[in-house]
């Protein structure tokens, strides 16, 4: 446990030593923040009610969007497919360290320097832009279903850097590129997926992706009732045991393919 700790502090001085990529990381974290807020402001300004959702409410969606993007959609697992495709994945096999554990805990500790940086910017924010934010009458539930979440995410995350294995030659960055290009619009991250039409939710409930960011939303928002709730942690759950026991089997064909080559 000791070891895992360390890892810990030592993710959240190396993001701090390297002070530029973090800061550039933050500014478009608040850029794109913004442009989502002023985006549906002016759109609500022009129409008060958009598909049943009030001024308060949609606003109140792109805050606690802002607040998953941190806790869920941050990630940092992309560099293990660096170390697959280089070769580095070596030095850990050989290591009494688990190379996944080790990247969960990079994770948690890239999470948590988010969310520290984000709680000061969405105050400022919230003292500036004075919306009405809707309260949640299940914060608990909120809670929970957003670290589950955040595991998901961190398995489909890992999954996709398994890629490196079999096309080392680009790390693959073009099957991430285009997964991390989807996931903002299936996510529900930028936009409430049910202001489609009701055939077009049905699709997005059936993804595992819409319960990252939109359904953790609606039990914000108070949009759902208790059996819904449930139904929302039962399938995000199974996604979650699925997304793992799918990633065991590719990162054990995976490591198969990697001794092959003699790395």
């Amino acid at each position: 446990m000791k070891k895992y700790w360390l890892i810990f502090r030592l993710s959240w001085q190396n993001a701090l030593t390297y002070r530029l990529n973090f800061v550039m990381w933050r500014v478009r974290s608040i850029i794109g923040f913004l442009a989502s807020y002023l985006f549906w402001l002016a759109i609500v300004n022009s129409n008060q009610n958009i598909a049943g959702y009030n001024p308060s409410l949609l606003l109140t969606y792109i805050f606690v969007s802002a607040f998953l993007r941190n806790l869920v959609l941050s990630n940092v697992s992309y560099g293990a497919c660096v170390e697959i495709a280089g070769g580095d994945l070596s030095n850990y096999l050989i290591k009494p360290l688990g190379y996944f554990k080790y990247w969960l805990t990079r994770d948690l500790a890239d999470k948590a320097l988010n969310l520290s940086f984000f709680s000061v910017e969405i105050i400022i924010f919230y003292l500036i832009l004075k919306p009405q934010i809707v309260l949640t009458q299940h914060l608990w539930l909120f809670l929970a279903i957003s670290f589950l979440a955040a595991l998901l995410y961190f398995f489909l995350s890992f999954l996709i850097s398994t890629y490196a294995f079999w096309h080392p030659e680009h790390n693959g960055w073009p099957f991430r590129f285009l997964f991390i290009m989807l996931l903002d619009f299936l996510s529900g991250s930028s936009i409430p997926l049910d202001i489609f039409p009701p055939q077009i939710v049905k699709i997005f409930q059936v993804l595992p992706f819409s319960y990252l960011v939109f359904y953790p939303n609606q039990i914000w928002l108070n949009r759902v009732n208790t059996n819904q709730i449930i139904n929302i942690f039962l399938i995000t759950s199974f996604w979650l045991i699925a997304f793992y026991l799918i990633f065991r089997l590719v990162w054990r064909r995976g490591l198969k393919n990697y001794s092959a080559y003699g790395r």
